[in-house]
């Protein structure tokens, strides 16, 4: 126990040095929440923001708790335990001196190893080899776009039914004449009547990365991911939408 506190004193800069930057990113991340719920239009939007932020101040919480269990075991329990270090040296040396020379284990003799004949056997006759029958390809269904009623408002990747796990990256065109912001939705099921916001965007889109789908965290099953572009007025086309298949 006593290595181990130790141990714990010669790396508290580290730790303390870690938990610092890992608050400057619960800051950010704080920001961007408080930011996101001032402009949210939705209430499933703005829950989704305190819902962060709240994640957020657990984890800060949980960084002062363990600085102060590493600043207690580094300076209280490290100086009430110093003796117990600085003893133990000391003890393995007396140990080793009142054992004496260590003693030498005889070493046996090896035996005598006979030597036997390997039996000479006949080679087989070697079997004419056989054709190869070629293996059948079976072609994958290509992956199509979804179907989108705007071209304000686009989803080109993942296609319909693709088969996705992990982060999954959405591509497509969110643009408008008066364009204020887009945000993308996923719910359960090919039609869900819930929709949850996971990414989105204050600037045009056109032909590129709109946001990430974390794939990883959801379940098995089928989920629908669509895209929907707000002017400054409020209103939006109507949505592009695509269905995902998460392994």
């Amino acid at each position: 126990m006593a290595i181990i506190i130790d141990f714990i004193r010669q790396y508290a800069p580290w730790v303390y040095g870690i938990c610092a930057l890992v608050a400057l990113w619960y800051l950010r991340v704080v920001i961007l929440a408080r930011r996101e719920r001032r402009q949210a239009v939705y209430h499933m939007e703005r829950e989704a923001a305190i819902n962060r932020m709240y994640d957020t101040w657990m984890g800060t919480l949980g960084l002062i708790a363990v600085m102060g269990v590493v600043y207690l075991l580094s300076t209280v329990v490290s100086e009430a335990v110093q003796p117990l270090i600085e003893e133990t040296p000391r003890a393995v040396m007396t140990s080793a001196v009142a054992s004496g020379s260590p003693t030498v284990t005889p070493t046996l003799p090896l035996p005598e190893i006979t030597p036997t004949r390997t039996p000479t056997t006949r080679p087989r006759p070697t079997a004419r080899p056989q054709p190869t029958p070629e293996p059948q390809v079976t072609p994958t269904p290509a992956v199509q776009r979804p179907r989108c009623p705007d071209p304000r408002a686009v989803i080109t990747a993942p296609g319909l039914n693709a088969q996705v796990s992990g982060m999954v990256s959405i591509f497509g065109t969110a643009v408008h004449e008066a364009f204020w912001y887009y945000k993308l939705e996923f719910g359960a099921g090919a039609n869900p009547n819930v929709w949850s916001y996971f990414a989105g965007g204050e600037k045009p889109v056109e032909n590129g990365l709109l946001g990430t789908f974390n794939a990883g965290a959801l379940p098995p099953g089928v989920y629908a991911v669509r895209i929907v572009v707000v002017d400054v007025t409020g209103n939006f086309p109507p949505p592009c939408q695509t269905t995902v298949v998460v392994r």
